[in-house]
């Protein structure tokens, strides 16, 4: 399978020192579909997906492992409503109306 990426020309890494060149492999090709799928259906349903015998495997290497664009997403998000000045997310800039409606305090 190694071939089959070289033939290619996957490179997965290269050592910059010695100038040797690691191409893809069958492993290479499964982890990478193990962290792409992780992000998009349930632990178990990976589990089932990549066939592993347990949870665990899957939960140690696959999921929760892309913490940092999580967290890279959650602060583009913030940064947007906080521009808006809607930094809970869950209500509209405008004052609501009705009988209802909280009134302004006067001073």
């Amino acid at each position: 399978m190694a071939e089959i990426g070289k033939a290619a020309n996957v490179k997965v890494n290269a050592d910059m020192r010695t100038g040797k060149v690691k191409y893809a492999s069958a492993h290479d090709l499964r982890r990478s579909f193990g962290e792409r799928w992780a992000a998009k259906v349930m632990p178990q349903m990976l589990m089932l997906l990549m066939r592993h015998e347990s949870i665990e495997t899957t939960m140690k290497f696959y999921v929760g492992r892309n913490a940092k664009k999580a967290a890279e997403v959650l602060w583009e998000a913030h940064e947007q409503s906080s521009a808006s000045g809607n930094t809970s997310g869950n209500s509209s800039p405008k004052l609501a109306s009705g009988p209802n409606a909280p009134q302004a305090a006067s001073l």
